[in-house]
């Protein structure tokens, strides 16, 4: 389950850090997700850690625990500034998705079991 999740989060994550170069610096878009330069870069490492760390379920949840607080932590002191450490600028929207991408991962981080867990533990 974390493996896989990784994956379509690390996609999502290369795809909106790619993105953030080309969309306009004014206007609607702007306004809700004030992506700057270093803003796409940071989606962009978490897009290829994600995808790298995929084809190990281990490695897949240490990432989902570690990144699961990183973001759910940026989310919370978003709470309290306008901008943080200089790199994005907190608004409605990234709070609401900081938070969401960050309990996401943290449920999935936690629920996970290896599979080779389960199948020694049903067999004894």
């Amino acid at each position: 389950m974390v493996q896989g999740f990784l994956r379509v989060f690390g996609a999502i994550f290369l795809l909106l850090g790619g993105a953030g170069f080309f969309l306009p610096t004014t206007g609607p878009i702007h306004e809700l997700l004030h992506l700057s330069t270093a803003h796409n870069i940071v989606h962009l490492a978490t897009g290829v850690l994600f995808l790298a760390v995929s084809g190990n379920f281990q490695w897949s949840k240490i990432v989902s625990l570690v990144f699961g607080f990183v973001y759910t932590a940026v989310a919370v002191l978003g709470l309290f500034t306008t901008n943080l450490f200089g790199l994005i600028e907190v608004t409605l929207t990234t709070e609401i998705v900081h938070f969401l991408v960050g309990l996401s991962v943290l449920f999935v981080g936690f629920k996970s079991t290896s599979s080779v867990t389960k199948n020694q533990t049903e067999s004894v």
